[in-house]
């Protein structure tokens, strides 16, 4: 696979599973794919020391179960690693246990996984990440090692503990991190300051830390010979009083006359040393109800004397204490004693055989039981014997069983695969759990392949356009048709230099087969819109053929009706269409495609000592670059400047065209980023909010907090100079173009939101270059630098597009 490149104009991405062995939804993981529709999915990089033993838990999956792992190769940075069993992989299961680690080398080490699905071999490049640490400095410890964290108390997201050093037996550390480790999901709730101070992030809730868990941190620690690895460092014990006190089940629950009887098994939030249960009082009044103080279990014994009485209830109140304190719930449970339980009948027990056919993408299904199930409190479930693709549709939470009533519901964000599925339910009731029959039965759907399925949508590009220079003393025209792309890494990239000869952009293609009918709508809020304003205020696009228009606005400095004059702003454009297919009577199919608009600067600057002022400006091609933020694999790219004059058309005065003249050496080419950082998110995760780093919450204030800077107007997170020319080694680098090969460089360390997820959006920033190695003229000293006696030409050359999935050209 190579991309959401590929796949974006490809794919939405594919609901999956993530987090330890429970499944859930999310849609920024690493994926692959093929036709069949089989993804697996491991954990993300995980950060582990020397001496360390660790388990990376079986993969998640969609599609047929995975069998006969395997561990095809190894890389570390991005070398092929001999294997010496540090990595042994469960042939059954796809669990890796990293053992074996004491001379292990530091860096990153890549595996790819090989496994059959439905009799076809798959083999995931880079499925898994370790990061191998050096061993922890000595000398450093935490105080507290064990933080109690109580509740109970007004401001208990107070808590913290500190790194400490040891006088002399210590080397400097430059940096502090919590190392990544995504089978503990609530490191997200974690912080640690630039001094080592390990903190609960404000606005952490009770919800989110649950009071009797105990929550264990490993610290990643930067000196000047590399990072380092605190394994379990710290940990948080969060406690309170009881709290929550739940009998899941349905209330009154049913007991028989004279026939033993136990309850179920409450959950219980708080604190866990000392915990006891008690009946504080039943109504009506009674004291043949006893409960087991450990378990909260309630128990009637065999041929206990309560009178079977359908109408009227015991209600129970139940006090339950620990070492925190003591609470009284109300109302806490109920039981009512009945004179006989019917078994159930499990021949009455079916789904209808017809009318159980979905699609995917969107289709739904609600459907009943044939008819009513003969018992008393019957309770329904889904059966263990159902296939892993149907379980993971349940922990997903896209297929629902009613407990209550059996009838089963599959959601709109199913990602059932497009074949027959049988789904097994069972029915039980008291008698069951005594010996009496059980129901089983089976619902059996049709998922049908969506008719308005598509998967990408393309506009074509521009970049492909030849930049012709001056030859035999004629000037070229720079072209800005639109064609669909050859080249697929450059579909939907379209660029305008200096906002000139702008144009309506035309859809190229889509490859939706079924001729469905496809309807477009630009998104143009903070949340789906970055970059040029004036862009922005005359954009639309033909709700029914997709064309992209740029007009003329009133104060006229964009465009004429033909689209062909400048605008003053020349900070490109990021902005995401919505396309939705229908019909077939099947439902619609919506995606949102990224569209990318680049309007270089020309800037009369001198390109030389000699040279006085040349119009020029800086071109990449592609100039959106792919890098994954879980891997800092980053997309290769062409540069160029060019000598760019303007002059009015000689056809027609009024409209001023681009005119490349020459070709200038870049040997002696410097360029770093400056200022006006802003993402745009792709996805649907609102914790990965849109727009500037000074925007609190946003994925690109969390990137900077990740890199230890509280000033948000900083750009040392993307800087590779200092002020004065030199190579910037302070601080945390979330990346920068690399002064040693013009490359982008992309810190995976650091790429990764407070949830814990990586993003899957672009960003641009403001850079400059300058062509005669003049480092020290890129970097603003103070607030008052407007780059107007500079050689440096400001402009937005690249953008950053990150995609987990991203695994290379």
């Amino acid at each position: 696979m190579k991309s959401k490149l590929l796949s974006t104009f490809s794919m939405l991405r594919v609901l999956m599973v993530a987090a330890l062995t429970v499944f859930c939804v999310s849609c920024d993981k690493t994926e692959t794919t093929d036709s069949t529709g089989f993804v697996l999915h491991y954990l993300g990089v995980t950060d582990i020391g020397p001496s360390m033993t660790y388990t990376l838990k079986a993969p998640a999956y969609k599609g047929g179960a995975p069998y006969d792992f395997t561990i095809t190769k190894i890389t570390l940075d991005e070398e092929t690693f001999s294997n010496d069993d540090n990595f042994v992989i469960n042939a059954e299961t796809g669990e890796i246990t990293i053992q074996n680690t004491d001379a292990m080398a530091s860096g990153l080490y890549s595996i790819s996984i090989g496994c059959y699905s439905n009799g076809k071999f798959f083999d995931f490049k880079d499925a898994v990440q370790v990061n191998m640490l050096l061993a922890r400095p000595e000398g450093l410890t935490v105080e507290p090692a064990e933080v109690l964290v109580n509740q109970d108390e007004e401001k208990w997201v107070e808590a913290s503990a500190q790194v400490t050093t040891e006088k002399d037996k210590h080397i400097s550390i430059l940096g502090y991190s919590i190392a990544q480790d995504e089978s503990r999901p609530y490191l997200q709730y974690f912080d640690i300051t630039t001094e080592g101070k390990i903190i609960i992030k404000e606005g952490t809730t009770e919800q989110q830390l649950v009071a009797g868990e105990s929550y264990t941190l490993s610290l990643k620690l930067t000196t000047k010979v590399g990072d380092h690895m605190f394994d379990d460092a710290v940990t948080f014990k969060v406690v309170s009083k009881p709290k929550d006190l739940v009998y899941d089940v349905t209330m009154p629950e049913l007991a028989e006359v004279a026939i033993e009887f136990n309850s179920a098994i409450p959950t219980i939030g708080g604190g866990k040393e000392g915990l006891k249960f008690a009946i504080q009082s039943v109504t009506p009044e009674t004291d043949e109800f006893t409960i087991d103080e450990i378990t909260g279990q309630i128990h009637l014994a065999e041929g206990h004397s309560l009178p079977g009485n359908d109408d009227i209830p015991y209600v129970f109140n139940i006090t339950v204490s620990n070492s925190y304190g003591i609470k009284t719930f109300e109302n806490a449970y109920s039981v009512t004693v009945t004179n006989y339980i019917a078994p159930i009948d499990p021949n009455t027990f079916s789904y209808p055989s017809i009318g159980n056919s979905i699609y995917q993408q969107g289709g739904d299904l609600t459907q009943t039981t044939t008819g009513p199930v003969t018992g008393d409190r019957i309770l329904f479930a889904l059966d263990d014997a159902n296939s892993d693709e149907v379980k993971a549709q349940a922990e997903a939470g896209a297929l629902v069983i009613d407990r209550d009533n059996g009838t089963v519901t599959i959601k709109t964000n199913h990602t059932f695969t497009a074949t027959t599925h049988d789904i097994k339910v069972i029915a039980t009731n008291p008698k069951t759990e005594k010996g009496g029959p059980a129901g089983y039965a089976t619902l059996q759907i049709e998922v049908k392949k969506n008719p308005n399925d598509f998967t990408y949508v393309s506009w074509g590009t521009n970049l492909e356009q030849p930049i012709i220079t001056k030859e035999n003393n004629r000037d070229e025209p720079i072209i800005t048709k639109c064609e669909e792309a050859k080249n697929i890494n450059y579909r939907n990239q379209f660029r305008f230099i200096h906002n000139r000869d702008i144009r309506d952009i035309i859809v190229q293609s889509h490859d939706n087969t079924e001729g469905s009918t496809f309807t477009y709508k630009v998104l143009t809020d903070d949340q789906h819109y970055i970059g040029n304003t004036d862009l922005k205020a005359g954009l639309t696009v033909n709700p029914t053929n997709g064309t992209i228009q740029f007009r003329k606005m009133a104060n006229g400095n964009l465009a004429d009706a033909d689209n062909k004059k400048s605008s003053s702003n020349y900070i490109g454009a990021i902005f995401l269409i919505e396309v939705t297919a229908s019909g077939h009577n099947a439902p619609p199919v919506t995606r949102k495609i990224p569209i990318f608009i680049n309007t270089p600067k020309i800037e009369q600057k001198p390109t030389s000592a000699t040279s006085g002022n040349v119009p020029h400006t800086i071109i990449c091609t592609p100039f959106v670059v792919r890098a994954n933020p879980k891997t800092g694999v980053c997309e290769p790219f062409e540069y160029q400047v060019y000598q760019i004059n303007a002059t009015q058309d000689t056809q027609d005065n009024n409209i001023q065209k681009n005119y490349s003249r020459a070709i200038i050496s870049t040997t002696q080419l410097v360029w770093d980023y400056v200022t006006e950082f802003s993402y745009c998110n792709f996805d649907e995760n609102s914790q990965h909010a849109s727009g500037k780093q000074t925007i609190e919450g946003s994925m690109l204030n969390q990137v900077w907090r990740n890199c230890g800077i509280s000033t948000m107007t900083n750009n040392g997170p993307l800087r590779y100079y200092d002020g004065s020319g030199n190579k910037d080694t302070n601080g945390t680098k979330a990346g920068y173009i690399d002064a040693r090969n013009h490359q982008l460089f992309i810190n995976n360390n650091v790429w990764k939101g407070n949830d814990g997820k990586y993003p899957y959006g672009a960003m641009l920033g403001q850079m400059r270059f300058n062509v005669q190695g003049n480092s020290e003229d890129l970097i603003p000293k103070d607030n008052s630098d407007t780059n107007v006696n500079k050689v440096s030409v400001n402009t937005y050359p690249i953008f950053i597009w990150f995609d987990e999935t991203y695994e290379g050209n």
